[in-house]
Parts: structure tokens; sequence; C-alpha cells
């Protein structure tokens, strides 16, 4: 009886993927193709937060309409996060004890 090693048959078949590993590309297929059909839309929404919004709502208060104005200020997170997508992430440079990595 072998006592460890390479075993003939033991394991994955190359090429083939796990269970969750062939979820997760589904799951990714159906989101970018439902980015894909509200392109536009999101990126406008993106914007709009990155440059900061006034959002009109309309209330009923006693029966009385009210028309409130909500101030979003620009949101920087947002405008990071498209400068990134649209230009790359720029580098970053750690130093650890005299030594200097560069983070890709």
């Amino acid at each position: 009886m072998a006592l460890g090693g390479k075993r003939e048959g033991a394991g994955r078949k190359r090429g083939s993927k796990a269970s969750h590993t062939l979820l997760a590309e589904q799951m990714r297929a159906k989101l970018i193709q439902r980015v894909d059909k509200e392109f536009t839309p999101l990126v406008d929404a993106q914007v709009d937060l990155a440059k900061g919004i006034v959002v009109e709502r309309t209330v009923i208060v006693n029966g009385k309409t009210i028309k409130r104005y909500y101030v979003k200020e620009p949101d920087n997170s947002a405008l990071e996060d498209l400068l990134n997508r649209a230009m790359g992430r720029p580098k970053e440079t750690i130093e650890i004890d005299d030594k200097t990595l560069k983070i890709e």
C-alpha cells in the first residue's frame, strides 16, 4: 500500500472547475448583462453623486402638498471610483524597513 505521493486519477481533472466557480461565473455574466443594459443611467447617477445633487421631493402633510429640497454634497469616493475606472488606479508606494514596495 502506498504511503502518499501522486496517485493516478486523484484530484480534479485538468481544466475542470468547481461548482462554486461555475456559479460565480454565471452570476458575473448576469451582472455584466444588467450593467450593460443600464450603463448610461448608472454612470450618470455616479457622476451626479460625485458632483453633488439637489433632490426635490413632494410630500403630503395634513392634506397639503409640500415640496421639499434636499442637497447631497459631492461624494469624494464616487469621484475617486469614477477616475480609477476611467484612468486606472494610481500606483501606490509603501516603504517598509528601508525597502520600497510598489503595489499595482
